[in-house]
């Protein structure tokens, strides 16, 4: 680049003199969220992930004893001129006042945030084990030629699976019970796995409180089909009811079993009918007590389902060993199949193979009244 120091070795002229007037006089600046900047006591790092306005980067904070901690944090930009960056902001702020005062070992945990005006910073802990999406598919990938001898998809062990559960079940347990806060996009890429082996739920932009009240305008759908509630599908606007959240973590637990999701088909229409109606493939393979946690986690109507209390104190969450479990002794490296699609949920499948339990009698009438509120149901 030229500068004006660029002549300043050449011998004076009038020439040198006209053109020094065009240089930059001032040597260009790096943008705050740019790898090696400074952004209150953290340095910024490498890009590790990506949001839908956001990107997420390690970083690293000073500590006065010289000591030196990686973080996360998530980089949020003001989109100035933006239609919707006022809404935006509006949910960062709200994310950040309910993530803020969460404080237990299965949330992970919040650390700082600071303020710029072209950018908002979120810092948070580093879980470098990846999610829980990252891990099934691991398992997969470690385990293929298992899969391909076994001729199916095969979940984790039910002491494997119920070790993982557990620890996000009482995470969920302790928003709805003593936060009363509704999660509202518990799925797999949702929760991270710590360096020690903890798994933590993440991702609090789209969580609310149980009795506030939120402006109209910011009053949207969001989350995934996939993991969507009966209830949630027939409203048109976001349900702050914590059953909700346990039929997400319903959706979770049979993708840990069975190595795919309950609820899937390449026609949407079919696929918001068997949610709406709670009909999945039975897996006949787990126990007979993951089978009544699953079926009970999975009632169509929210006031039969289960609360997340319940769902703790359920026979399969506190057996150490279970009787009759077609799994009990296997291996807790198992094999996965079916993890397709760029983002391991790509295509109509859901990246979880195909299911067995799509209906295709679903009167027309039902189907498009189905397709008229997928339109405006922003997933």
């Amino acid at each position: 680049m030229v500068t004006s120091s660029s002549y300043s070795s050449l011998p004076y002229s009038p020439a040198v003199a006209f053109l020094s007037n065009f240089v930059d006089v001032t040597a260009p600046r790096m943008a705050p969220d740019e790898e090696g900047e400074q952004v209150g006591d953290f340095i910024m790092g490498k890009i590790i992930g990506h949001g839908g306005f956001s990107l997420v980067r390690e970083a690293f904070a000073i500590h006065l004893d010289g000591l030196v901690a990686s973080v996360a944090v998530k980089i949020v930009k003001a989109q100035t001129g933006a239609t919707d960056n006022d809404r935006i902001q509006r949910m960062l702020d709200k994310e950040i006042a309910i993530w803020s005062r969460l404080s237990h070992p299965n949330v992970l945990p919040f650390v700082a945030v600071e303020k710029l005006p072209s950018d908002t910073f979120v810092f948070c802990e580093l879980c470098t084990g990846g999610n829980l999406l990252d891990y099934l598919t691991k398992q997969e990938a470690s385990s293929y030629m298992s899969s391909r001898a076994s001729g199916g998809t095969v979940g984790l062990d039910e002491t494997h699976a119920r070790l993982i559960f557990n620890q996000i079940a009482e995470a969920v347990r302790y928003l709805h019970e003593e936060k009363r806060i509704v999660h509202r996009d518990i799925k797999l890429e949702n929760i991270l796995q710590h360096e020690d082996g903890t798994w933590k739920i993440c991702d609090f932009g789209l969580a609310d409180g149980m009795d506030v009240e939120v402006e109209e305008e910011d009053d949207v759908v969001g989350g995934s089909l996939a993991y969507c509630s009966p209830e949630q599908l027939r409203s048109p606007k976001p349900l702050r009811c914590p059953s909700t959240d346990v039929w997400s973590l319903g959706v979770v637990l049979y993708a840990l079993l069975t190595g795919r999701l309950p609820f899937q088909d390449e026609y949407e229409p079919r696929l918001q009918f068997q949610i709406l109606n709670g009909r999945y493939e039975d897996p006949t393979e787990c126990s007979a007590e993951a089978r009544d946690l699953l079926k009970n986690m999975f009632k169509a109507k929210a006031g039969e389902r289960l609360k997340i209390g319940q769902v703790i104190d359920h026979p399969w969450c506190i057996n150490a060993t279970l009787e009759g479990s077609s799994s009990s002794t296997a291996s807790m490296t198992t094999s996965f199949g079916g993890f397709g699609g760029s983002n391991g949920f790509g295509g109509g499948s859901n990246g979880f193979g195909e299911s067995n339990n799509s209906n295709n009698n679903g009167n027309h009438s039902d189907h498009a009244k189905m397709n008229n509120f997928f339109a405006t149901f922003r997933f």
